[in-house]
C-alpha cells in the first residue's frame, strides 16, 4: 500500500477489528498463487450420503475409502503416506490401518457394512484375537511389522495404545465395554505399563465426523486427562441429549497438554475467535497466574470444553477426554500458557472452574444448541453475530476456496487478522461484497456490517449456499468476492493521489465508487470478457493493466461524490441515507468511460498474455 493510503475513512467507515493489536504487515504481500490443497469440501453429506456412495464399491474397495475418509479427517497424511500405512490383506493379523505420534500408537480397523445394523460383540473378539498374536509375534503383519516391533519395544513405557474399531453399524456401549475388557486382559496378561483405549467410531460418531469437517473442527487433539480437584457436578442430560460435568482443575494440568504455544491452536478449532493478542484482559490473566495463583479461582469466569467422549476414571478421581475443543476460554489459555513458559513451566496452585460437554453433534439443530451455550456463557469478552457464523460450514468452504485462489481468508477474529492485498476478513469482505450486491453504499457508510450476520437474508444474500457449494466456474460467487476486493484494493492503492478536499471526503464516498465499479464492471464481463476459464479472470482483476483503467475512472466518481451534498447537510449524515445513494447514481449513469478504460486494459493484458 502507497504511504499515505491509509487515511480517516478507515476510522469512521471501514470495519475495524477493534480488540487487535496494532496491522501484522507479513501477510498483506503475499505474491498471488494457486495452492494445489485438498478442499475442506465435505465429500459427504451426512452418514447416509457415505453408506450411498461406498455401496456401489465392492465390499474391498468399500471398506478401504472408509478408512481412507476416516484417516484424512483424523490424520491429515498424504495419500502416499497412507498407502504406506494401509496394510489390509488376507494375513493383516488384526491391523488394518497403523500410525504413531508421539507416544500413541494407533491400529485401525475398518468394517463397511451396506445395511447397518446394530454390531455384536463376536468379531471384535477375533479381531482382537488376531491383534493379541501378532503383538506376541505370532501370525504377524509382515507389512506392519516396522510399526509392531515399535509398539513392542514400548509396551514399558508410559505411552498409550488405541486401538480404533470403525464400522457403519451401530454399537452400544455393552459391545464396546467387551472391546475395552479385552485389551485391559491383554495389558494384565502381557504385563504392560502403556495405557490401552477400545476407540469405536460407529455410524452416528462417523455423522458427527462430517459435521466436524463441514465446520472446520480439525484436527483431533486426542485423548487427554485431568484430575479432578474435590468433587464435581454431573447432568446426564436425559432430556437434551447433552452430558455435562463442572468441577475444579489445576490450570497446570491444562497446559501440560501443550508442548508449544502453536500446540493450543490446536484445541481451538471450536473456538468462535482467534488470539487477539495482549489485552487488559489477557495481561490481568497472566498477571494473576504468575502473582496471585491461589486467587486465580476467584476472579476468573472459567473455561468451557466439548469433547467427543467424556468418561471418569474407575476411582472417579480423573475425567478422561477424548478431542477436548476449548469453546470458551482460548484467549485465557493463550495468556496462561505465555506465562507457564516464562516461568519455565513451574508447578503451580492455581485452579480454575471448568465445565465439560459432550454434544450429540449430529444434526445442525445441536450445532445451534451448542452455540447458545457458547453465547450464553461468555462474558469476559464480547460475542458478535459474525463470531458466531465463524464456524458456518459456508464460511469454512470460502476459507478453502480463497485459500486455492491464492488469498488468507480470516473467517475469526484475531491478532493475524487484517486486511490486505491477499489477506481478506471475513467481516470487511461481508460489508463490501453486500453493499455492491445491493448496491447501498450508504449502508456501507453506516458501517452495519455485524447486520449482515444478525439477518437471515442479508447473510444469505451475501455468502448464498447453493453457489458457494458449487465447483469453481465463471459463475460461482468467490470470483465475485475476488473481484470486490481487488476494486477495494485498487481504490486504497490509489487514494493518496486525489486532491485534499476529495481525499477527506473519501471516507464516506469510497462506498460509492466501489459499488458502481463493481457494477459496471460485471456488466462488462457479461459482455467482453472472452477469455476462456475462471483462472483468466482472477488473473485480470488481480493485474496492474485493470488497476491502472480502473483508477482513471474512480478519480470521476471521487469527484462526482464531492457535488451531490446538499449544501445544508453534513457530509457525514448525508451520505449514510438512501438520498445521497440515488443523488450519486443519477450522476454516474453512463457506463462508457469505464468500458473504454475497462477494454484498454484488457487488450493490453491479452497481449501480456501471448509475450
Amino acid at each position: 500500500m502507497r504511504p499515505g493510503a491509509k487515511r480517516q475513512r478507515l476510522k469512521n467507515s471501514k470495519v475495524q477489528e477493534d480488540d487487535c493489536d496494532e496491522d501484522v504487515e507479513k501477510a498483506k504481500y503475499a505474491p498471488p498463487c494457486i495452492h494445489l490443497v485438498a478442499s475442506l469440501i465435505p465429500k459427504y453429506k451426512n452418514v447416509e450420503d457415505l453408506i450411498a456412495k461406498l455401496s456401489a464399491m465392492s465390499e474391498l474397495e468399500a471398506t478401504e475409502k472408509l478408512m481412507e475418509f476416516f484417516v484424512d479427517a483424523r490424520f491429515r497424511m498424504s495419500n502416499d503416506q497412507f498407502e504406506r500405512q494401509y496394510v489390509d490383506g488376507k494375513d493383516d493379523g488384526g491391523i488394518d490401518f497403523c500410525h504413531s505420534e508421539d507416544e500413541t500408537f494407533f491400529i485401525v480397523q475398518s468394517k463397511f457394512i451396506s445395511k447397518p445394523h446394530r454390531c455384536d460383540s463376536t468379531t471384535i473378539e477375533h479381531e482382537l484375537g488376531k491383534l493379541n498374536n501378532t503383538l506376541n509375534g505370532h501370525n504377524p503383519n509382515s507389512h506392519a511389522e516396522e510399526f509392531v516391533n515399535a509398539l513392542r519395544r514400548n509396551t514399558g513405557s508410559n505411552g498409550l495404545l488405541e486401538v480404533i474399531w470403525i464400522t457403519t453399524n451401530v454399537m452400544e456401549q455393552s459391545v464396546i465395554d467387551t472391546g475395552q475388557k479385552l485389551l485391559n486382559k491383554m495389558k494384565r496378561d502381557e504385563g504392560w505399563k502403556l495405557d490401552v483405549d477400545f476407540v469405536p467410531i460407529d455410524k452416528n460418531s462417523l455423522q458427527r465426523m462430517i459435521f466436524d469437517i463441514a465446520h472446520g473442527y480439525i484436527p483431533y487433539t486426542g485423548r487427554k486427562t485431568l484430575k479432578i480437584q474435590g468433587g464435581y457436578i454431573e447432568n446426564r442430560g436425559d432430556s437434551t441429549g447433552v452430558y455435562s460435568l463442572v468441577c475444579t482443575v489445576k490450570v497446570n494440568d491444562i497446559l501440560v497438554w501443550f508442548k508449544q504455544r502453536s500446540d493450543v491452536q490446536k484445541f481451538l478449532q471450536k473456538n468462535i475467535r482467534d488470539y487477539v493478542g495482549e489485552t487488559k484482559i489477557n495481561r490481568e490473566i497472566k498477571r494473576s497466574y504468575a502473582n496471585s495463583p491461589d486467587w486465580f479461582w476467584y476472579k476468573h469466569n472459567g473455561i468451557i470444553i466439548f469433547a467427543d467422549s467424556i468418561s471418569k476414571s474407575p476411582n472417579g478421581s480423573e475425567l478422561i477426554l477424548r478431542n477436548p475443543q476449548v469453546v470458551n476460554g482460548g484467549q485465557t489459555l493463550i495468556a496462561l500458557f505465555s506465562a507457564y513458559d516464562q516461568a519455565q513451566r513451574k508447578d503451580s496452585n492455581a485452579d480454575a472452574l471448568v465445565r465439560f460437554y459432550r454434544l450429540p453433534y449430529e444434526d445442525s439443530e445441536t450445532y445451534r444448541n451448542s452455540i447458545e451455550i457458547i453465547k450464553a456463557l461468555n462474558s469476559q469478552n464480547p460475542i458478535r453475530a459474525s463470531d458466531l457464523h465463524s464456524t458456518d460450514p459456508r464460511q469454512v468452504i470460502v476459507e478453502s476456496l480463497m485459500k486455492q485462489l491464492g488469498y488468507n481468508y480470516w473467517r475469526r477474529r484475531g491478532k493475524e487478522a487484517k486486511s490486505g492485498r491477499y489477506s481478506v476478513t471475513m467481516r470487511n469482505l461481508a460489508l463490501y461484497y453486500y453493499v455492491c450486491k445491493k448496491q447501498v453504499p450508504h449502508e456501507g457508510v453506516r458501517s452495519e456490517v455485524e447486520q449482515i450476520f444478525e439477518e437471515d437474508q442479508k447473510y444469505d444474500d451475501t455468502f448464498p449456499e447453493d453457489s458457494i457449494n458449487k465447483e469453481l466456474s465463471m459463475s460461482h460467487v468467490v470470483l465475485n468476492y475476488v473481484t470486490v476486493w481487488n476494486i477495494a484494493e485498487t481504490l486504497d492503492r490509489f487514494i493518496s493521489d486525489l486532491r485534499k478536499y476529495t481525499r477527506e471526503l473519501s471516507q464516506y464516498t469510497w462506498f460509492f465508487v466501489l459499488a458502481d465499479i463493481y457494477d459496471k464492471l460485471m456488466d462488462w464481463r457479461a459482455t467482453w470478457f472472452d477469455l476462456h476459464g475462471w483462472r483468466y479472470w482472477k488473473e485480470f482483476v488481480e493485474s496492474d493493466e485493470l488497476k491502472e483503467g480502473l483508477w482513471q475512472y474512480a478519480r470521476r466518481g471521487f469527484e462526482i461524490g464531492t457535488t451531490i451534498i446538499p449544501r445544508s447537510e453534513e457530509p457525514r449524515r448525508f451520505f449514510k441515507t438512501k438520498e445521497a445513494t440515488q443523488r450519486f447514481a443519477g450522476k454516474v449513469t453512463s457506463a462508457r468511460s469505464l468500458n473504454t478504460a475497462v477494454s484498454r486494459s484488457y487488450n493490453v493484458f491479452k497481449n501480456t498474455l501471448k509475450e
